[in-house]
């Protein structure tokens, strides 16, 4: 009777431990719960789909999305480095392996180490070169620290790959050729970025800064571009307006 009990206590424990959730199971629930904003619980069931399988670059990289969404950077660093480290590590297959990368160039980014942003996103387009965003935000880092030149090819890259239907790659452009006071050029192409979206308040604003940029002053056209920023949305329009308008 003794090794009935025993035989049955058995069979309850390894029918309890079978239904614990996988690392896989948890981190889906991880997923969803980051779908929902809620990135605190999030966060908890990538810890526990970690512990329950620590080569799980998945949850890690998972893990580093809601660290980002929380501005925790540098947690997100950590997490989506601990991603990259297993990939490298690993024989496997991984087919998404160039977001871990991207992901960690974005956490970079945003902590101003814009040398080591473009490493980690130059890594993801040898990995995979079709993604435009990635192109998009090297170039936004070689703005900072590389010159206009390999900005402008980056971007170039981008637009290519997004079929010229991405406003804010035009915007972005446009910046940087304001900057760089190529005034002609950058209205050119934020007028691309305009047609792509009549109501793109920012644009608007550039816009406006390119035009008293190549005219020395902030004429009636001026004043109706920041007006037209500020009615779509774009609050630092209102500061311009103030300024130079009323």
């Amino acid at each position: 009777m003794k090794n009935k009990h025993l035989i049955f206590l058995f069979a309850l424990i390894t029918s309890v431990m079978s239904c614990s959730p996988s690392s896989e199971e948890l981190t889906n629930q991880g997923k969803l719960k980051l779908s929902k904003s809620k990135f605190k619980e999030a966060i908890s069931l990538f810890d526990a789909a970690i512990k329950e399988d620590n080569l799980n670059a998945d949850a890690y990289n998972a893990q580093g999305a809601a660290y980002m969404s929380l501005e925790e950077y540098s947690k997100a660093q950590k997490s989506f480095s601990m991603a990259i480290n297993i990939y490298e590590e690993s024989e496997k297959d991984f087919p998404n392996a160039y977001q871990f990368y991207y992901n960690r160039g974005n956490a970079n980014r945003f902590q101003r180490d814009h040398k080591s942003a473009i490493l980690d996103y130059t890594k993801a387009i040898q990995l995979d070169g079709s993604i435009s965003d990635i192109y998009l935000n090297r170039g936004l880092e070689n703005a900072e620290v590389n010159g206009i030149s390999l900005a402008l090819e980056d971007f170039d890259k981008a637009i290519e790959l997004s079929n010229e239907q991405d406003k804010r790659i035009f915007l972005h452009k446009a910046r940087v050729l304001i900057a760089s006071k190529q005034f002609d050029k950058a209205l050119n192409t934020i007028e691309i970025a305009i047609n792509l979206d009549k109501r793109y308040g920012e644009a608007y604003y550039y816009k406006a800064l390119a035009l008293s940029g190549k005219t020395g002053e902030a004429d009636d056209t001026v004043c109706d571009l920041l007006a037209s920023a500020e009615a779509f949305g774009y609050s630092l329009a209102a500061a311009e307006i103030q300024k130079h308008c009323d």
